[in-house]
């Protein structure tokens, strides 16, 4: 295993580390509109994730690093792309953002393209459903991923100069992973530098990269005469960096500041011999606010983000094969009133305008131009044991392609939901919302070769917005040491978009593709979580908690039939221990078979993982994590991948990182 990387710039002051399976009640979230409120008062489940808690959970992508919380999985495109999926919903219908304003990349176009959100730049990450999610468009129906990077500040820092320095080794693709933040401040102006870099090899796998399924199907056919892939996972190295700052002046009732981000990523496409991304991205973010002690507005915030993206798929070092571009611009006003006969609230404007297209050998679509403005307006009533809450938004879509023209949609969008404390120990809470996305261009324009995912990709310039209806009911009862809460939810779907299976095989570049079309159709949701968590008192010296969590989401056509790449249940287990400058976790989690496919899909067998971790508290500002993840070296297989017939997840992997404070 290589040496230590030297420790990159540091952080700031880390906050308090938070559960992993349930967010406390006094957690403040300030993603949504209106003012920001304690997760308590929060219909809809919500987890938010500080410092500490994203270090204890990190993986090399977003959706990896989330994946295992309550309704969410990812979309594991190998160890280079993850995405998010929460509650069956991903690409469009769950928004990423960075502190509020859209990423801005092509991770919602496919699943092989990287989310642009490094979680270890973050200061916190914020998982929203429910009516707040309303701000960020009618497409959010599956919920708002936040990532709140913390570069420009809002409020002074407590200390001049403050910071944090991580860095990692990974055992299993002997993986080299640093990063750090520094923050300093001087009279009313605050300064942030951030800095990451990570380096992994090919990733150990427990056995062949092929399943059982996909061997036996290539034997059938005649097969390679050189054996299949086995013991590490081809293609699938990685390597990325990011610099980034951002410079705040910060007043007694106003902030204003600027940050400017560079991030740099190349991974192995899994699945295929020698391809590989090479992404680059540079955004930059404006965002000020000013509050007023008096009169009928009592805050303003303003934000815009600006970003050049690209990246090109090479078939070998020095032969591009194709290049994707979208270049965007986003911004939004937020009002918050004052009470008003009890009612907080805010009323908001967002637009965006990007353009987007592929070139070359996979241009699977031509240049297209997007633009989206909206309006919002969201209000909560509180009293002192119930409260109810609900907004609308309106959005003007516009699709033009350069070769299939211009579409025109509209979005109405509205929510309503209630809550009570009906004793000291019992929460309840109630929803029901009504949503409607236009089509993306993707979905509109598509007409190519999609080689990452094997597919001819076709869309249909013909659909129309997809409309949903949800409805969904919470609980949360906590006395004493232990908490439970629950949520059940159903989404009912009026056409539906997903990509159909025609059945149909065109030749490609390298070979036969199947063709893929979008289509309309309608479709349901149902599912739940719940979660737990008892503490267990003091156990020979060691304070001991113990949590789980299940969840589970079924998603039918009305017509009859499966919908595609859906998680199956899974249950989690962990028992954590803390004894002085010593702590401790051993957790397990059990995902059942996927038997409810799609017809184009395979089933996917059930899998057991076993993960252990230790934190020792070396000084007051500098801990080492010990870590163990999938110690039984199990075969694991993601059904929401479409990797997933030659792509398992890592085998064991063992992690030790370094964590220091200043």
């Amino acid at each position: 295993m290589r040496k230590l990387l030297m420790l990159a710039l540091g952080v700031a002051a880390a906050h308090p580390a938070l559960a992993q399976l349930a967010t406390p009640v006094d957690v403040i979230v300030v993603t949504g509109i209106g003012p920001a409120r304690s997760s308590d008062e929060l219909i809809a489940s919500t987890t938010v994730l500080d410092q500490e808690a994203i270090v204890e959970r990190l993986d090399r992508g977003l959706g990896d690093t989330l994946a295992g919380l309550p309704g969410i999985s990812s979309t594991s495109f190998g160890p280079g792309a993850s995405r998010p999926i929460i509650r069956g919903l991903g690409a469009e219908r769950v928004q990423v953002l960075t502190n509020g304003i859209g990423v801005i990349d092509a991770s919602a176009a496919s699943p092989d393209h990287a989310v642009l959100a490094d979680p270890l730049g973050a200061e916190r990450i914020e998982i929203l459903r429910g009516p707040a999610a309303l701000a960020y468009g009618g497409g959010a129906t599956g919920g708002v991923v936040n990532v709140i990077d913390g570069l420009i500040v809002e409020t002074l820092p407590e200390r001049a100069l403050s910071g944090q320095l991580y860095g990692g080794l990974t055992s299993a693709d002997e993986g080299q992973q640093a990063a750090g933040r520094m923050t300093a401040s001087a009279g009313g102006f605050v300064g942030v530098l951030h800095g990451s870099y990570l380096d992994a090899d090919e990733v150990d796998i427990p056995g062949f990269a092929l399943s059982e399924t996909a061997r036996a199907a290539v034997i059938a056919d005649g097969g390679p005469d050189e054996p299949f892939a086995s013991e590490s996972l081809p293609n699938s190295a990685v390597e990325n960096q990011g610099l980034s700052g951002g410079l705040s002046w910060v007043g007694d009732s106003a902030f204003i500041g600027a940050a400017v981000r560079r991030t740099e990523n190349a991974y192995g496409i899994v699945g295929e011999v020698g391809p590989y991304i090479d992404m680059e991205q540079t955004r930059y973010d404006a965002r000020g606010g000013l509050n007023f002690e008096t009169g009928i507005i009592r805050s303003l915030k303003a934000s815009a983000s600006v970003a050049d993206y690209e990246h090109t798929e090479f078939e070998s070092p020095g032969e591009p094969g194709a290049a994707f571009a979208n270049d965007g611009v986003e911004g939004r006003i937020e009002f918050q009133h004052a009470p008003i006969r009890e009612f907080e609230g805010s009323i908001g404007v967002q637009a965006s305008e990007r353009d987007f297209a592929a070139t070359g050998d996979e241009s699977f679509i031509t240049l297209t131009n997007t633009r989206q403005a909206g309006v919002f307006i969201y209000e909560a009533y509180e009293r002192e044991r119930w409260g109810l809450e609900g907004g609308l938004r309106y959005d003007n879509v516009k699709v033009d392609n350069v070769v299939g023209g211009e579409r025109s949609f509209e979005a109405f969008n509205a929510s309503f939901g209630g809550h009570a404390h009906l004793t000291e120990q019992l929460f309840l809470g109630a929803s029901v919302s009504r949503t409607e996305r236009a089509p993306t261009d993707v979905e509109l324009f598509a007409n190519g070769p999609h080689l990452a995912t094997g597919q001819f990709e076709v869309g249909d310039s013909a659909i129309g917005t997809e409309t949903g209806v949800t409805a969904e009911a919470s609980i949360r009862w906590e006395a004493g040491p232990l908490s439970i809460e629950g949520s059940v939810y159903r989404y009912d779907f009026d056409g539906f978009i997903y990509l159909r299976d025609t059945g149909v095989v065109t030749p490609g570049p390298d070979g036969d593709l199947p063709v893929f079309q979008f289509s309309q159709q309608d479709a349901n949701f149902t599912g739940g979580e719940v979660t737990a968590t008892a503490q267990l008192g003091i156990v020979a010296g060691i304070d001991m908690q113990a949590d789980g969590s299940v969840d589970i989401v079924r998603a039918e056509f009305e017509a009859g039939g499966n919908l595609p790449f859906i998680p199956p249940a899974t249950i989690s287990a962990g028992l954590e221990g803390r004894r002085g400058v010593l702590s401790g976790r051993l957790g397990a989690q059990y995902g059942f078979e996927q038997d409810r496919v799609a017809p184009f899909e395979t089933p996917t067998g059930d899998f057991l993982t076993v993960d252990a971790r230790m934190a020792f508290e070396l000084s007051p500002s500098l801990q080492l994590i010990l870590e163990g993840r999938n110690l039984s070296d199990e075969d694991v297989r993601i059904h929401a991948s479409p990797l997933k017939e030659v792509a398992p997840q890592p085998g064991r992997n063992f992690r030790v990182a370094l964590l220091a404070r200043f």
